[in-house]
C-alpha cells in the first residue's frame, strides 16, 4: 500500500510508506515505556561513595551565636554529624574505610533490627589547623535499605544528612518526610526544608529557619546552607574535594544516547 503526496509548490509527487511510519512510532513508544518500565522495577538502594574516597568540607560561614540562640547551647555537641565543633574558616575531612551493606540497626518503626547500609569512615573534626595530623575517630553512618523502615513525619538527622544512598531522589520520594520537606532532581539533587518556630522537639527552633543542601553523584553532601528570615545566611558549607563536572556526566551520555538512538531510526526507516 503506497500513499502518494502532492507538493503543490513545487508540482512533485513523493512517495510514504505508511508501514514505515508505523514502526517509527512503535519503536519510540517502546522507548518511552521501557523507561516507565524500568522504573516500576523495586529499586535496589546502594552507597555511592567507595573505600578510601576521600572527602573535604570547608566551613565558609558560620554564626555560633546565633544557632546557640536558635538551637541551645549544645546544638554543635551531639558527637556526630556535620554540626560537631563547627567554626568559620575551618575545615573537615573523611576518608572511607569500609562500606557495608547488610548491617542491622533497631527501626522505631518496625520495633526490630532491620537491615542497614553503613559507611565507616575515619574522621577528622572541623579545624582551622592547616595540617591535618592524626585522625580525631573513627565515624559510622547509617540508612535503612528499606526507607519504609524510617518512622513517619522524618526530619532527617542534621536536616540534611551528609550521604544519602543512591539513586537518591527515589530514596528521598519513598520517605515520608517532615511536611517542611521538598525535593528537586532537575538538575543537581536537592533538599529544602522550612522548619517554623517551636516546631520541633524541645520547641526548637526558636525562629522560622530554611535549610537547603545539594548533593552530588555519590550522594554525598555537596553544599549545606541554613538561613533564617530575610535569607540572612548563618552556616554555609561547601565540598572542598568535589569536581563540579561529574554532577553531569551521567544526565549527559544519557541524552546524547537517546537523541542519537531517534536520529538513526528516523533516517533508517523514513528513506525513500
Amino acid at each position: 500500500m503506497e500513499i502518494f503526496l502532492i507538493n503543490q509548490s513545487k508540482r512533485e509527487i513523493k512517495v510514504r510508506n505508511p508501514f514505515k511510519i508505523f514502526a517509527l512510532y512503535l519503536l519510540l513508544i517502546l522507548i518511552f515505556f521501557s523507561g516507565i518500565t524500568s522504573n516500576a522495577i523495586a529499586i535496589k538502594y546502594e552507597v555511592g561513595a567507595e573505600e578510601n574516597d576521600e572527602f573535604i568540607w570547608k566551613s565558609n560561614v558560620c554564626d555560633r551565636k546565633k544557632m546557640e540562640e536558635i538551637f541551645g547551647k549544645d546544638w554543635d555537641d551531639d558527637g556526630s554529624g556535620i554540626f560537631e565543633n563547627l567554626e568559620e574558616g575551618s575545615r573537615m575531612k573523611w576518608i572511607i574505610k569500609d562500606i557495608k551493606d547488610d548491617d542491622e540497626i533497631y527501626s522505631e518503626k518496625t520495633k526490630n533490627n532491620e537491615t542497614a547500609l553503613k559507611i565507616i569512615s575515619s574522621k577528622w573534626k572541623w579545624t582551622k589547623d592547616k595540617e591535618w595530623g592524626d585522625k580525631d575517630g573513627v565515624d559510622e553512618t547509617t540508612h535503612f535499605v528499606n526507607p519504609d523502615d524510617y518512622e513517619d513525619d522524618l526530619v532527617l538527622f542534621n536536616f540534611a544528612p551528609i550521604w544519602l544512598p543512591l539513586p537518591l531522589d527515589e530514596y528521598l520520594k519513598e520517605l515520608d518526610l517532615y511536611d517542611g520537606y521538598s525535593i528537586d532532581a532537575r538538575v543537581i539533587s536537592t533538599i529544602t526544608i522550612e522548619i517554623e518556630k517551636n516546631d520541633l522537639e524541645g520547641d526548637y527552633p526558636t525562629e522560622y529557619i530554611k535549610i537547603q543542601a545539594m548533593y552530588n553523584d555519590k550522594g554525598i553532601l555537596n553544599s549545606y546552607k541554613l538561613y533564617i528570615k530575610d535569607h540572612q545566611v548563618i552556616i554555609d558549607i561547601s565540598l572542598e574535594t568535589e569536581l563540579p563536572y561529574k554532577i553531569f556526566i551521567l544526565p549527559t551520555i544519557t541524552a546524547v544516547f537517546y537523541i542519537g538512538l531517534i536520529y538513526i531510526i528516523y533516517k533508517k526507516i523514513l528513506r525513500v
